[in-house]
């Protein structure tokens, strides 16, 4: 994908939730692909909306993730939806030794991204924090809809009004920007309000 200053994202961006193609369609009009002005905004309105859900939201593979396990019973993995967990490790020491634990000595939800343990498999698990390490993959194959309807309000604003004008008049007619002061209008903080997760309403 281009980006300003490059061919590509940065290394680690999981870049943006919406295409330059999908801000062309919401603003109704064409946008060339290679657009540095739509590719930026639309990253930078990626940035927002991951850092308001706090989930990445397009799908990581095999992400590693040391978790705080609770009373060495469960542990709760920061990113939704959960689709696959491929190993879970345990240490009793300072981290230098991992041992894998088998999928039978453990059960995983998916949904609400919990792993919880099963007793009688003769593992003992720790409780010290970061002692469990997961490796699993999350977040969505195809991003929803109603992220990508925000990702391009927000670019698309940006877009086509200048920085910082909250109040423009052109002839009689007057517009106001309603929005709030995370960056959205009321009907975007709606709409990721219900797309995030419960434990971080």
């Amino acid at each position: 994908m281009p980006y300003p200053g490059g061919d590509v994202f940065p290394a680690g961006s999981p870049g943006p939730l919406a295409t330059v193609e999908d801000l062309g369609n919401y603003m109704q009009q064409t946008i060339a692909a290679d657009d540095p002005a739509a590719t930026f905004l639309l990253l930078v309105a990626s940035g927002m909306i991951r850092a308001y859900l706090g989930q990445t939201v397009s799908q990581v593979t095999d992400d590693v993730e040391y978790v705080d396990p609770v009373n060495g019973s469960f542990a709760a993995l920061s990113q939704l939806p959960v689709t696959a967990v491929s190993l879970v490790e345990i240490t009793n020491d300072d981290g230098t030794n991992w041992t894998a634990v088998p999928p039978t000595a453990y059960k995983v939800s998916r949904r609400r991204g919990t792993i919880t343990t099963k007793w009688g498999y003769n593992v003992r698990w720790p409780t010290d924090e970061e002692s469990w390490r997961v490796t699993y993959t999350h977040g969505f194959e195809s991003v929803p809809a109603e992220i990508i309807g925000v990702c391009c309000g927000l670019a698309a604003r940006y877009y086509s009004t200048p920085i910082a004008i909250e109040l423009e008049r052109v002839g009689q007619r007057q517009v106001k920007y309603a929005i709030e002061s995370a960056g959205f209008t009321a009907l975007e903080s709606i709409a990721l309000t219900a797309l995030r997760p419960a434990r971080l309403a």
